[in-house]
């Protein structure tokens, strides 16, 4: 009998919970604003960042992020959940779990976590609490997939060059290259020993899936040029014409037999190429703008440079993405969890998050005054390279399969010396594959 009557109660309990979820549904699976009652609701983030590195700015930045939506909203906590690969937040997707509430999802992810259902669309939510679709580097309108938001742009990423400068003042280079034809003749230049002049990622590190690095920085723009479709709007059919994934394979092919970059950098990911960029060994990349601060910190008498990322011709387009703040769908915080990633897209926290290198979204944070300041001049750099140069394009809902796709076709082009044609039936007989058995 006191078994029956605690399953009752509990039952009791439970009905009055959920009733008093639904009563704050309102429609739009969360309620507008969120009531502080005095308890402390925990909002779970899933986030890239460990926030006890105290070595990376960016860390820091968030880290204060953080402490002032908390001190604003005493009765939400934030736990943060360090998932750098993001395969955390994708297993949790896929699996419809209720945690994490927030989740921070690059664009090229997000084809993928809206497919699993379980990301809430925020259009209503946007326009209900009116935030302004235009206060952004690219309108928000852009970072659509398939029609609809679903995430809250926190910032943009654009490849740039990353050199080495004593490197190019000794091989006499004065001017960075801008096109691959001309970074492949850093070859003759600078490519001795175990020195290489340019350095393709190829490898798997420090990213989601194979070969991340070289898509982001490399093959995206390539295939995507500067008007064409990377994917369908859907995220499932390839886009892109068969000339440019040939174009792309032709090029990367003709840096490595210019001795540019050498089979070495075929296991390089993010992290090695990093690595190499500070020691020296490698004297130029295309590399991420995010880490170039982190870099830059490590490396005595000034010596890290940077420039326009190299194209096909001078002054391509390339292909952008970024981060966005994405709600889980199946959490029982939504209402939390939204004032939160509402909070860290907003201009006064992306003016913390500037402090830290980032090329924040928000187009009114680089009014402040911290970001007209001469140590602001390469976030000022990118910010122009982004709204001039930058593109967003549709990804793969199996984005992660592709990058590891072309980044094995690609490796295999370099390591039998076979034509770019070769790549070109490997790359799109397995995306079919794969894209079958998603």
């Amino acid at each position: 009998m006191s078994s029956t009557r605690n399953k009752t109660r509990l039952s009791r309990r439970s009905l009055v919970g959920g009733m008093a979820a639904s009563a704050a549904i309102c429609g739009l699976g969360i309620g507008k604003g969120y009531a502080q009652s005095g308890a402390v609701t925990e909002v779970i983030f899933n986030g890239s960042l460990d926030p006890g590195n105290l070595n990376d700015p960016r860390s820091v930045a968030q880290n204060r992020m953080i402490e002032a939506f908390e001190r604003a909203n005493p009765s939400i906590k934030i736990k943060h959940v360090v998932d750098p690969t993001g395969a955390n937040g994708a297993r949790a997707a896929r699996a419809k779990s209720n945690s994490p509430d927030v989740i921070r999802v690059a664009n090229f992810q997000q084809p993928e976590y809206a497919a699993t259902g379980s990301i809430l669309p925020l259009d209503d939510l946007v326009a209900r609490d009116k935030i302004d679709m235009n206060d952004w580097l690219i309108p928000l309108e852009q970072t659509k997939v398939n029609g609809r938001l679903w995430g809250l742009q926190q910032d943009f990423r654009i490849p740039i060059l990353v050199y080495r400068k004593s490197r190019f003042l000794e091989a006499q280079v004065t001017t960075p290259p801008r096109t691959y034809d001309e970074a492949g003749d850093l070859g003759a230049k600078l490519t001795k020993g175990s020195n290489i002049a340019y350095a393709i990622p190829l490898g798997v590190t420090g990213g989601i899936g194979g070969a991340q690095a070289f898509n982001e920085f490399i093959v995206s723009s390539i295939l995507a040029g500067n008007t064409g479709a990377l994917f369908a709007p859907d995220g499932r059919k390839i886009a892109f014409p068969d000339e440019r994934l040939l174009l792309a394979a032709e090029t990367i092919r003709g840096v490595f037999a210019k001795k540019a970059s050498t089979n070495v950098s075929l296991q390089y990911g993010y992290n090695e190429l990093q690595d190499a960029l500070r020691s020296g060994t490698v004297a130029s990349a295309t590399y991420g703008l995010y880490r170039f601060k982190t870099m830059d910190r490590s490396i005595a008498n000034n010596d890290l440079g940077w420039a326009v990322a190299p194209s096909i011709q001078a002054n391509d387009r390339q292909t952008v993405y970024g981060f966005q703040l994405s709600i889980n769908a199946n959490s029982s915080r939504r209402d939390a969890a939204w004032e939160f990633a509402k909070y860290m897209v907003s201009p006064e926290a992306q003016i913390i998050a500037a402090s830290g290198g980032e090329v924040v979204a928000r187009a009114s944070a680089y009014k402040d005054p911290s970001l007209l300041s001469p140590e602001a001049a390469d976030q000022q750099g990118w910010k122009k390279l982004v709204q001039e140069r930058g593109r967003l394009v549709t990804y793969s809902v199996i984005q992660s399969t592709f990058n590891q796709i072309v980044g094995e076709a690609f490796q295999r082009m370099i390591l039998r010396d076979s034509r770019p044609e070769a790549v070109l039936a490997e790359v799109k007989s397995r995306y079919e594959e794969a894209l079958a058995k998603a």
